[in-house]
């Protein structure tokens, strides 16, 4: 039988949360429950925000007393395996934020687990339910993509006053490569999800990185050991190639973008909503989509909160065993750099 409300818990409740709790917590057919964060003044504080859940310090505890339909896993890279196999123990759906993990073979063994245990599993790559995305999946359905070029260009993580990093907690892990996985893999990896969803899968990746130069700036976060920029190739089981860019070293200029060249199509997104102009063989002109900015976590929450209702995931448009194996091309591209050679894609 469909179910009439969603009881939701939250495991994190940093910044990401909020872009997930104001529109759960509007939504008729969603309560929100529980509140868990290692850090409990957190906790505390979205409970008060959103409707006063009860509140936790420990996930398993949370998941073992709350009667949960659903969870929101929104931890730091590091942190996962114990609270989506506490998810899986509890008999909890589940949505985790990107990325899922630092280690391909504990992901490999997770992902494995997830589809024997058969919940709802969906993983937080927002751009997939983006108009402009879709649109440019459908015409490369019949136009396979040749050839791929992305990146997010951007600043270094700096403390000083006003700074993202400083005031907020991710300034603690994300520049620390063993907590975050790097900037390929914590934030890139949204670019490198859409290679995959629209040109197909990764086969091979050879990376190399750029280092030391930020190193020189003052009001560096402290502990900083990022790859100050890289550059990954990947060879597609088309045939197909592609290359995608990070970079947190500039202080000027930058952005996000991704470029696909088919044999009668080009499509060239820009900005953080991927807005698309889309180039066809033989027409004037281009069609233009602009990308959905205000409702892109409400899409994605909905499809997820629908499964739950249901028990039908189709509308979940990237599972999570499919953000898995985006997350393993990331970690592959540290292993290059790391190793200095090509890297073969080990899905299973």
């Amino acid at each position: 039988m469909p179910k009439d409300k969603v009881r939701v818990g939250f495991i994190g409740c940093g910044g990401i949360s909020r872009a997930h709790l104001p529109h759960l917590s509007k939504w008729d057919d969603v309560e929100l429950v529980a509140f868990c964060d290692i850090v409990v003044e957190r906790a505390k504080k979205r409970s008060e925000e959103y409707g006063g859940g009860n509140v936790y310090d420990d996930a398993a505890t949370m998941l073992k007393k709350e009667q949960l339909d659903a969870a929101y896993i929104l931890i730091p890279t590091y942190a996962h395996g114990a609270p989506e196999r506490a998810c899986i123990e509890a008999g909890v759906h589940f949505l985790v934020e990107k990325p899922l993990g630092l280690y391909p073979d504990d992901l490999r063994k997770l992902s494995k687990e997830v589809t024997a245990s058969g919940l709802i599993a969906s993983a937080g790559f927002m751009n997939r339910y983006r108009k402009s995305v879709n649109r440019v999946r459908e015409l490369l359905k019949g136009d396979t993509g040749i050839l791929l070029d992305g990146g997010w260009i951007g600043g270094p993580p700096l403390q000083r006053e006003g700074d993202y990093f400083a005031n907020n907690p991710i300034g603690l892990w994300w520049p620390v490569k063993e907590k975050s996985g790097g900037q390929m893999v914590e934030q890139v990896i949204h670019t490198v999800d859409l290679a995959r969803y629209l040109m197909g899968e990764v086969v091979e990746v050879f990376a190399f990185a750029a280092r030391g130069f930020n190193q020189k700036l003052p009001n560096l976060v402290s502990n900083y050991n990022l790859d100050d920029a890289m550059v990954m190739s990947l060879q597609f089981e088309s045939g197909a190639v592609g290359n995608i860019m990070s970079c947190c070293a500039t202080q000027q200029g930058g952005g996000i973008f991704l470029n696909i060249w088919a044999s009668k199509h080009t499509a060239k997104f820009t900005e953080w909503a991927h807005h698309v102009q889309i180039y066809r063989h033989n027409e004037p002109g281009t069609e233009e989509i602009r990308g959905d900015i205000e409702d892109i976590f409400a899409k994605e929450d909905r499809a997820f909160i629908d499964a739950v209702k249901s028990g039908d995931a189709s509308g979940i448009l990237c599972p999570y065993a499919d953000g898995v194996r985006s997350t393993l091309v990331a970690l592959a591209g540290n292993e290059s750099v790391e190793t200095g050679k090509p890297v073969r894609v080990r899905y299973e």
